[in-house]
């Protein structure tokens, strides 16, 4: 019989329930997706629907989604929304995901909490062609660099950014930066574009999500604030430097079963406690963390002393 599995609406939090999903790679399954967290799966075997949801007003879009799945006996429904939804859908079996208690990382809550005893690492299926696409497409030592977070708060400074890698640039001169951002991001990111040498600087800006991981997964090294692609350079196994203010690295940290992990975290003042991720709150929490802070760990792991 088919899996249902009803994934997250953040592609961090999307991208840390991939080994569950993996966990069950021989059976079909369908994958109820929204249209950011979609391209993950475009390589990954036996699936045999994605289900894009668009959210509408008043909650019709789980209405919409009920209708379409109610006819069918699933095999395994995963849940990891904690939605009402399982309980008005035949299954053999529910997995149903439960709020995190802020004491492990994520990976770990999510295989807990469904009930596995090892821990499932994240998982991004890339197909042998395009990871050959995206070695070709790189050609010399590449540093992955994503500036931007979901929100201003985790995000540290873009001048920052600017002053860091162009100094990577002039101490590295065989290497390259490769800079990724949300197509709506891309005018932000214009300062940092320009700064950077031309022939050191590959504008991946807006490109197929998949086509971004595999191109990470080509590189180097990864730098950027706590995001989405931080989490994808870490579940690619592409060494992290990763960015930490206003949440928790202990908890959002990039993942690694292996000890001692290939990942670093940053932050320039101790964790005191979780900030709400609130639209309207535009400050940046992050300001404490120093460019030099920053530039010894980046050159420590580039030079592979780490």
């Amino acid at each position: 019989m088919t899996n249902l599995f009803i994934l997250p609406n953040f592609l961090g939090d999307t991208i840390l329930t991939t080994g569950i999903i993996e966990y069950y790679k021989d059976e079909p399954c369908i994958l109820v997706v929204n249209k950011v967290t979609a391209p993950l799966f475009q390589d990954k075997p036996n699936v045999a629907k994605l289900i894009v949801v668009q959210k509408k007003p008043w909650k019709a879009d789980w209405i919409d989604l009920w209708k379409e799945l109610r006819q069918q006996k699933w095999g395994r429904l995963i849940d990891f929304k904690g939605s009402l939804l399982p309980f008005l859908l035949k299954s053999q079996e529910k997995k149903l995901w439960r709020q995190a208690d802020g004491t492990v990382p994520k990976v770990i809550h999510n295989s807990r909490a469904l009930g596995f005893e090892e821990v499932l690492s994240p998982k991004i299926w890339i197909s042998p062609k395009r990871l050959t696409w995206a070695k070709k497409k790189l050609g010399r030592p590449t540093l992955a660099v994503a500036p931007i977070a979901n929100w201003r708060g985790k995000e540290w400074p873009l001048e920052n950014y600017i002053s860091l890698l162009t100094t990577f640039c002039r101490t590295y001169p065989d290497a390259q930066v490769a800079v990724f951002a949300a197509p709506h991001e891309k005018e932000k990111m214009i300062p940092l574009l320009e700064a950077l040498p031309q022939d050191q600087c590959l504008n991946t800006i807006g490109g197929d999500l998949l086509d971004s991981a595999a191109i990470i997964a080509a590189s180097r090294l990864f730098l950027g604030n706590d995001s989405g692609l931080m989490h994808l350079s870490a579940a690619v196994g592409t060494p992290a430097l990763a960015l930490f203010g206003p949440s928790n690295e202990k908890i959002y940290g990039p993942w690694s079963s292996d000890d001692p992990s290939p990942h670093r975290t940053l932050r320039g003042e101790p964790f005191v406690k979780h900030i709400p991720q609130v639209k309207e709150d535009t400050r940046c929490y992050m300001t404490a963390l120093t460019i030099p802070q920053v530039w010894d760990v980046l050159e420590e792991m580039w030079d592979g002393q780490f």
